[in-house]
């Protein structure tokens, strides 16, 4: 499988930056984050791109030359670490007088010492919601990674299927889960855009699913430490409570998401019917996502389902852990879009990739199931190949 984009496709996606910007009548983007960088270049390092809106842009590299391919799409300028940054855009951009700027994640330190000292006189446009929309669909090359992460992922959840066991603790049979991933590709590390965002993912068992939540994901963290709240803990798994797995993993910087269940023993009824009413859910937006549908309408359409059904209260959690969304879209961060949320009025486009994830949570263990899908006419293709129904040991 090749490993990098091709320069063509890069190029275009610079052009499609391009019109973007001019469209809102800017000079010129600034781009610093990591994983637009890596989108619009196709490399890995510390630095910066400016984009003029006519011209050639600009990668400002302070680390990680060698990363950078022969067919990357802009000539790389070295400069000798941020603090130069200003210099160097001076050099080329200083008449600009209207700068998109990532504004939902650039830190204030940097604006103020690379942005302001290079504008000063400049106004700012926040350019991240163009880059976030063109990043929501994805070409064949990022289809095709997202995939093989599908697959990796796939292997782990069969690796608890076969070893899960009473008396292991939660913390135990994930680590041993991240071995067999590791084993089959994993990248380990996972992005996420969001301000204080961390998704380690987790195993738990019974009431560990249920508890406060630090994060914007339908279940609780109980972790291992209070200070690293995150992820699964030592709890003991045991018998008659149900097991729940939402998990990670990534291949060339590409994420895909799932979550199944898993229990030994005999559940009470109401775990196998909130469950059985999770998969029902699931199964019928994946069929309609397709092009053009709106992700607002198959948010509320859930919800209406859930009242209608008597979950209204514990869908997608309960009380002030209760989240607003049923799915987000994927890619080189976990919290991409699409949102399938209310007020989300964009049309779906084809080949987005969107992790839907319906989830009951009661006070003593949560059900529920997610898969990673892409946008297709004619329904949903579904890249987590799985039995959804919960996994009796």
């Amino acid at each position: 499988m090749r490993l990098n984009v091709e320069r063509e496709e890069l190029v275009s996606r610079l052009r499609q930056l391009q019109e973007a910007a001019g469209a809102r009548g800017l000079d010129g983007v600034l781009l610093m984050q990591r994983a637009d960088l890596i989108y619009y270049t196709g490399a890995v390092v510390q630095g910066a791109l400016a984009v003029p809106t006519q011209g050639m842009s600009c990668l400002y590299v302070w680390r990680g030359h060698q990363r950078i391919g022969d067919d990357a799409p802009v000539e790389p300028t070295p400069i000798r670490g941020a603090s130069k940054l200003p210099e160097a855009l001076r050099s080329r951009f200083c008449d600009w007088q209207c700068v998109g700027l990532e504004e939902d994640v650039l830190p204030v330190a940097l604006y103020k010492s690379v942005c302001l000292e290079t504008w000063p006189h400049a106004s700012f446009v926040d350019i991240s919601p163009a880059v976030r929309q063109q990043r929501a669909v994805k070409s064949e090359t990022e289809l095709g990674w997202t995939r093989e992460a599908s697959r990796i992922l796939v292997a782990g959840f069969e690796f608890i299927g076969a070893h899960i066991r009473e008396g292991l603790s939660e913390t135990e049979l994930r680590t041993q889960m991240d071995v067999a991933m590791r084993r089959e590709g994993d990248q380990v590390g996972v992005r996420v855009r969001s301000f204080n965002g961390e998704a380690p993912g987790l195993v738990a068992y019974g009431s560990s699913a249920g508890i406060d939540i630090v994060f914007d994901g339908p279940l609780g963290h109980s972790s291992r430490q209070p200070y690293g709240p995150m992820g699964s803990s030592d709890h003991l798994i045991g018998r008659h409570l149900p097991t729940i797995v939402d998990v990670v993993a990534g291949y060339n910087g590409y994420i895909s998401d799932m979550t199944r269940c898993f229990a030994l023993g005999q559940l009470e009824a109401r775990f196998v019917d909130a469950h059985r009413f999770c998969v029902d859910i699931l199964q019928e937006a994946t069929r309609r996502l397709v092009p053009g549908v709106i992700p607002e309408e198959i948010y509320l359409w859930a919800m209406q389902r859930a009242e209608r059904a008597g979950f209204a209260e514990n869908f997608m959690n309960r009380g002030n852990n209760k989240v607003r969304f049923l799915g987000h879209g994927v890619g080189l961060e976990l919290d991409e879009l699409p949102l399938i949320a209310k007020r989300q009025t964009d049309p779906l486009q084809e080949n987005m990739v969107i992790a839907l994830e319906p989830k009951i949570v009661f006070d003593d263990g949560a059900v529920g199931v997610e898969d990673t899908i892409i946008v297709k006419v004619g329904g949903g293709e579904v890249t987590t190949h799985m039995e959804h129904g919960i996994q009796f040991r």
